[in-house]
Parts: C-alpha cells; structure tokens; sequence
C-alpha cells in the first residue's frame, strides 16, 4: 500500500486517514489542545487546533496521565469551535 495515501500532513503533522492517530504534548506544541471535563475512551472529550488561520478544530481524546492526544483526523471533519467539535464527536462516536 501506499503509505503516503493513509496519511495527510496538517501543519507539519502527519495524521493518518484510516485511525485515530496519538501524538504527544511536546509534538503538538503549536497547536491549540482544548479539553473538556466530560470522560471518552480512557480520556477526556476535546479538540485540537493546528496554528493555521483557515483550519478548524478536530476532535480529539486528551490523555491527560500520558501528556497525549488521540486526534480524530481520519473522521475528515472539522469544526468552527472546539465545543462543536466535542459535542458531534461525543454524541457520534463511541
């Protein structure tokens, strides 16, 4: 297969387009992390932002404990604010 068609570079990210993908803290560090106190999949419901004025927010899992974040990329959808992005990903996805 090729690799370069499972994966979109947003920002200097790679993010795959089949799965979640998990990044670090430290790999995000220009990008905004907004987390929301409501509990998904072994972390907390949020959203990420990469430093790109036209680019909206994608919803993620903050996995505070391991200063990481599943980021929701491959459901190729993003969204005008992080609640948004939070609230379609938590009554969407399991």
């Amino acid at each position: 297969m090729d690799e370069a068609k499972e994966e979109d570079v947003v920002a200097g990210i790679p993010l795959s387009k089949t799965s979640p993908t998990r990044l670090t803290y430290d790999e995000l560090y220009t990008w905004v992390i907004w987390q929301f106190p409501r509990q998904k999949n072994g972390g907390l419901c949020g959203a990420v932002r990469p430093p790109l004025q036209q680019h909206g927010w994608i919803p993620a899992v903050i996995l505070v404990p391991k200063k990481s974040v599943e980021v929701y990329a491959h459901l190729n959808q993003s969204y005008p604010t992080p609640e948004a992005a939070a609230e379609h990903f938590n009554s969407n996805h399991s």
